[in-house]
């Protein structure tokens, strides 16, 4: 009770998330892990500590994943055992609606996908075919013509295999069948059934694990198998031990050196095995190295098989021979303390029986002799037995000195139960069967016995079956794991291999096993609320009941209520299903969005679940950005028990949160409401525009829609500054970092990194709401760190390593935060800090590394953590070396943060004069540190302003940085951001200016954001009341009124689709439910390192087929497509991301491809696939848009 415990929060990189320190009730506790969206996907650990320096006394791991509960569902079964080639085998499918009703009509398809495998688990550890075989494609047949499901949800087809491919291996047909709804979506599901061999298999099993030990002898066991299944004796079986050497061949490649294997083979011994039905066994001596054995009949075209192994040092070889089985049995299922258990033991002949007792520690041991027929022995239950034991028998027999008669044990393992009584708590969970949705689910419990003498708790959960079916979630039982069946704690040490057989003179050997299992996610990503609710502790009142009430959305299905319940003497827990419908259910299909002038249809199945027959009105009303026609809207006739489906023209009518209100009611006074949201985005990327209009004295500007004409208003963001200058127009900079797409490192570094400075003139001026602009700083410090190795360094999409300058840049900002009062955790920092020394240690090339050594001391220094004898030594003897003004001026403000004021100066005079000289012979843009001119030049500007004293540098500096800025028409993030910097710097003289906005009066500086759909109907009138001409930046970031023709600079770009077998296709009217495969060709015209963004957005008639989540659309199936490793890729709702990092010299040509199916029929546009340079954001390039259209399946 009240004892501390520290819950600590692994990756699965295993790197640190998160750690927490919880008191709990009564020893129970209970916490919450906020999980950022760009949180690492993949299995994570949470470790439990009572002290933080010690081992964890408990573990759990979870997934994190995206994910949409289905709402159907379908079981696949067959009755075969194996398929045989040319003959049919049924396959029976049974689907249903999450909700309950059978998924009656919904269309199947399918493939069988035949794949070799070496492994047959009716004979376990045993290889069949050569391990050297090459290795084939999979074999994919497509299921033709499959029925519909039948009106209970049933259907019945035939899998047959034509012809197996030619192989020494075994085949595995991989049925894998797609139910889809009436809307198009489909989910997957798939069974594996052998295929029989058309003829005899043979299968090696080595008796040893792992490798084995130099000069040992290697075991091995064959058996024939024919075609039937059965083990089969042949004698006279060759076998060869041949030795394997590899060595590695150099040769030069342009101005590199590369190597090559070159693997040379020689047989090393040879033979034949007599094989009956129970195996033969082939012993062979080994030396070091890697070693195959291979078995094959005499006769041509026989079967044959190999296994290769490696022997050599430091190697421990398990044997894998097993003791006899005993079997023991118990006379009763549980026992309570006190009583007597009778074990019975059955053998096949008299010896001496040791009994031992326990589970993590031994509790008691006792002989007995055992007659040849088995007999009964008598254990006391005690206290020290706990919620149970295991009980251990072994039987031994003399040896005899003659063939085979090596001393004989047996071992026999079984559970003995010890009645937990009054420990075990019954919890009784009080809820409907069958609930309304959009109302409290109110949920009483009782916990027999608990609470009336002794403070006890209870926890309550609800969660959609259809997500805990995601990873087969079981509920939490806490009794089944302290009074269940525990994992055996205890090591039997047998020493049967130490015993040497008298008459072979061979050593005994031992058989160890095991078994594991894994977690995966199976499914796909709900658009609705999720049902997924925790009460938290709950104190149960004097009689052992308590409360607990959910609100429930809107939603149809069933959610499992799951409680445990826990006092300082006892556990329990109680699991109840709910079935949460309306009485008439109504599933929509639809597009997942919509483009502005998109024409769809919006399905609506209306199944009677629960209500009377009878007449039915349904009507609909939609906001703003969507449009429905209300032909087919009124009366709907609805049987008891009966189904109707209406479909209705959709249109999305401009930009904004689309919603769709559905209501059906019926004269009784039953009305069901129903609310859809759809979003509606342009079909372009926005782009960002600025134009600037000078304001003489008097004269005023007015920004509405009419200024804005080119521009798509509903959901742009608009920026307005008026000033003396426009050079750092900060409220468009501002805007611009927060309306960036991407959330690379980099980028979630630049966005956060000027709000730990500006947050205040950010507040002040309206740009921000303070509590929103620290939540996300510290939401980007949470985001930045999930990006972070388990070595201390960052990776652009995710942890990596291997750029320092991008390390160093995400510990400035880290290291900003911390001295700003965020919450940076110190473990990741430490890390970071030493990443940086760790590299700066490997490496001293200034020419080539000059801007990322620099930057790296510079932090360093920042934290204390330079060595200024480091520092004097690159500004005394290389200085000239370092290849920007950026890393010069990293040294200055390095050199003035340990007070040396006369080097700093000094060295920021250097790096001004290296900016003005970059203004006429310019900066190289082959370069791999994010930068540009411009950028360099703000971030000197912003490192001068911020260095004590200020050097002189700053206002030629601030001169330079505004032309510049001026000159750009793109701008990357970087830039953004340092400007944005450098104008905190030099942020004055403009407190005297006289505005007047809408008619009111305003002094200083106008800075201002708005949306467009508030411009649309509150146009913006400034006025200029002061005696100075002033100019307006007016910046848009919105999609463009028309469309961007193809083309670009620095890249070409090409879309184009293919059916499934690799025939190119025109998806300008593709069939409802088929698969494309959409492929993009990528030629950058630069050879310099890049890091590129690859963005293609979805007609809103397609969704993609994640390959994490549907396995016949990984890439890996298609064997005409060349696989190629990007840093990063998405697979949204709207659109396919990729990202890579290009080195100098690599392939400058890149082929991706993913696969979409076209799903809702209608009429749509077809958005461009573009291509960009981040930080060159004047390399772009895009393909032409269209329409497309969706045909309705036939």
């Amino acid at each position: 009770e009240n004892l501390p415990l520290t819950f600590v929060f692994l990756r699965p990189d295993g790197v640190e998330d998160r750690r927490m320190v919880n008191n709990g009730s009564l020893g129970g506790y209970t916490l919450d892990l906020p999980l950022l969206a760009t949180s690492m996907r993949g299995t994570w650990t949470m470790q439990i500590f009572t002290d933080p320096k010690g081992s964890a006394i408990g573990e759990k791991t979870f997934l994190v994943d995206d994910f949409v509960p289905d709402r159907i569902e379908f079981d696949m079964t067959s009755d075969a055992k194996e398929i045989a080639v040319g003959e049919p085998v049924p396959v029976n499918i049974d689907g249903r609606y999450l909700y309950g009703a059978p998924a009656a009509g919904l269309n199947l398809e399918g493939e069988i996908a035949l794949k070799t495998t070496r492994e047959n688990p009716a004979f376990p550890g045993y290889q069949f075919g050569l391990v050297d075989e090459e290795a084939s494609e999979a074999v994919r047949i497509p299921l033709e013509e499959l029925e519909p499901l039948d009106d209970d949800g049933k259907a019945t087809f035939d899998a047959t295999v034509a012809e197996a491919p030619s192989t020494t291996q075994l085949v595995n047909a991989d049925i894998v069948v797609r139910m889809q709804e009436a809307g198009g979506r489909a989910i997957e599901r798939s069974i594996t059934l052998p295929v029989k061999a058309e003829g005899a298999r043979i299968g090696i099993k080595p008796e040893f694990s792992g490798d084995l030990g130099e000069n040992s002898v290697g075991n091995f066991t064959v058996i024939m198998v024919d075609a039937a299944g059965k083990k089969q004796a042949i004698q006279n079986l060759p076998w060869k031990l041949i030795k394997i050497d590899r060595d590695y061949q150099w040769y030069r490649d342009g101005s590199s050196w590369r190597y090559e294997p070159v693997t040379r083979t020689s047989q090393a011994a040879n033979g034949t095995v007599n094989v009956t039905v129970d195996g033969g066994k082939v012993s062979v001596p080994v030396k070091w190295g890697r070693y195959r054995l291979e078995v094959e009949t005499a006769d041509i075209g026989g079967p044959t098989s190999s296994v290769e192994f490696d022997a050599g040092w430091f190697v421990t070889a398990t044997s894998t021979e097993t003791p006899d089985a005993l079997e023991i049995a118990l006379d009763k299922q549980s026992y309570k303390v006190g009583e007597t258990a009778k074990l019975k033991v059955s053998s096949r002949y008299a010896g001496e029986l040791m009994i031992t007792s326990g589970s993590e520690s031994l509790i008691a041991v006792k002989t007995a002799s055992i007659g040849a027929d088995g007999g009964e022995v008598d254990i006391p239950v005690t206290a020290a037995w706990g919620a149970g034991s295991y009980v251990t028998a072994t039987l031994y027999r003399p040896g005899q000195a003659q063939e085979s008669r090596m001393p004989m044990r047996a071992i026999g393992v079984t559970w003995l139960k010890v009645d937990p009584e009054s420990r075990d708590l019954q919890v009784s969970i009080t809820a409907p069967e069958k609930t309304l949705p959009r109302q409290p689910l109110n949920i009483s419990l009782q916990v027999a016995g608990a609470g009336a003498n002794q403070d006890a708790y209870v926890t309550v959960a609800a969660v959609d079956v259809g997500i805990l079916n995601l990873t087969r979630y079981q509920p939490p039982a806490p009794d089944d794991w302290y009074f269940g069946q525990r994992r055996l704690g205890l090591e039997i040490r047998d020493l049967y291999g130490r015993l040497i057989d008298g008459s072979l003179g061979a050593t005994g050997r031992l058989r160890t096993g095991g078994d594991g299992g894994s977690t995966a996610l199976q499914s796909s990503p709900p658009k609705e609320k999720l049902i997924a609710f925790f009460s938290g502790p709950v104190k149960l009142d004097a009689q052992g009941k308590a409360n607990v009430s959910f609100d429930i959305p809107q939603f149809n299905g069933t959610a499992r209520v799951m409680a445990v319940a826990w006092s300082k003497t006892g556990v329990g827990h109680g699991v109840k299903d709910v079935v949460i419908r309306d009485p008439v259910v109504i599933t929509a299909s639809l597009p997942r969005f919509l483009a502005p002038g998109d024409q769809t249809n919006l399905r609506l199945d209306i199944a009677n679940t629960d209500a009377p027959a009878g007449d039915y009105q349904l009507a609909i009303t939609t906001n703003k950005p969507v449009a429905v026609d209300q032909k087919g809207t009124g009366k709907i006739m609805l049987a008891a028990g009966g189904k109707s489906d209406v479909t209705l023209a959709l249109r999305g009518v401009e930009p904004g949160d689309g919603s769709i209100s559905i209501r059906l009611s019926n004269a009784s006074g039953m009305s069901l409401d129903q609310v859809l949201d759809i979003p509606v985005r342009p079909a372009a990327m926005p782009i960002t525009q600025q134009r600037l209009v000078q304001l003489k004295p008097g004269a005023s500007v007015t920004v509405d829609a009419n200024l804005l004409a080119d521009s798509i208003l509903p959901g742009a963001s608009i920026s307005v500054n008026v000033s003396r200058s426009t050079a750092f127009d900060i409220p468009a900079l501002l805007m611009s970092l927060s309306r960036y797409p991407y959330g690379c490192a980099e980028q979630t570094t630049s966005r956060a990194l000027p709000l730990l400075y500006l947050s205040q003139m950010a507040v002040q001026n309206g740009l921000a709401d303070d509590t929103e602009v620290k939540k996300r700083v510290q939401d980007a410090i949470y985001r930045v760190l999930s990006y972070q190795s388990s070595a201390g360094s960052f990776g652009l999409w995710g942890p990596g390593g291997g750029d320092l300058w991008l390390d160093s840049y995400v510990s400035d900002f880290l290291s900003r935060a911390r001295e700003q009062g965020y919450d940076v955790p110190e473990q990741a920092l430490v890390q970071a800090l030493d990443s940086l020394q760790n590299s700066l240690g490997f490496t001293n090339n200034v020419k080539d590394q000059g801007n990322e050594i620099a930057y790296a001391l510079y932090v360093l220094a920042r934290n204390r953590k330079a060595a200024i004898s480091d520092l004097r030594y690159y500004a005394d003897t290389m200085l000239n070396d370092f290849p920007t003004p950026l890393a010069k001026a990293h040294i200055a403000a390095a050199l003035a943060l340990y007070g040396d004021a006369q080097r700093s100066r000094n060295i920021f005079a250097a790096s001004l004069q290296m900016s003005e000289d970059a203004q006429i012979r310019r900066v190289s843009l082959s370069r791999s540190d994010y930068g540009s001119s411009l950028r360099d030049g703000a971030a000197v500007l912003a490192l001068a302003a911020e260095s004590r004293p200020v050097p002189p540098i700053v206002p030629a500096l601030a001169t330079i940085v505004a032309k510049e800025w001026g000159q750009k028409k793109y701008t990357s993030t970087q830039e953004q951001t340092w400007v944005l910097l450098a104008a905190r710097a030099l942020q004055n003289g403009d407190d005297g200016l006289r505005l007047q906005v809408n008619g009111a009066d305003h002094r200083g500086t106008l800075m201002s954001q708005m949306t467009g759909d508030a411009l649309i109907g509150h146009p913006l009138t400034v006025k200029n009341n002061s005696a100075d001409p002033l100019s307006a930046s007016i910046t848009t970031v919105a999609a463009p009124a028309q469309p961007l023709p193809a083309g670009g600079d620095g890249f070409q770009i090409s879309r184009t689709y293919y059916s499934m077998d690799g025939e190119e296709t025109n998806v300008s009217e593709a069939q409802q439910n088929q698969r494309y495969v959409a492929v993009i060709t990528i030629t950058e015209s630069n050879s310099w390192p890049s890091r590129i963004v690859v963005t293609d957005l979805l007609p809103a008639g397609f969704e993609i087929d994640n390959p994490s989540i549907v396995n016949s659309a990984s890439l890996a199936n298609f064997d005409w497509i060349e696989e190629v490793q990007a840093a990063h890729t998405e697979f949204r709702n709207d659109r396919f991301v990729a990202a890579f990092d290009r080195s100098a010299g690599d392939n400058r040509e890149i082929t991706l491809a993913y696969v979409v199916r076209a799903v809702t029929p209608g009429v749509y546009d077809h958005p461009a696939a573009q291509v960009e340079d981040m930080y060159r954001p004047q390399f772009s390039a895009r393909t032409a848009t269209g329409k497309m259209e969706v045909l309705a399946a036939q």
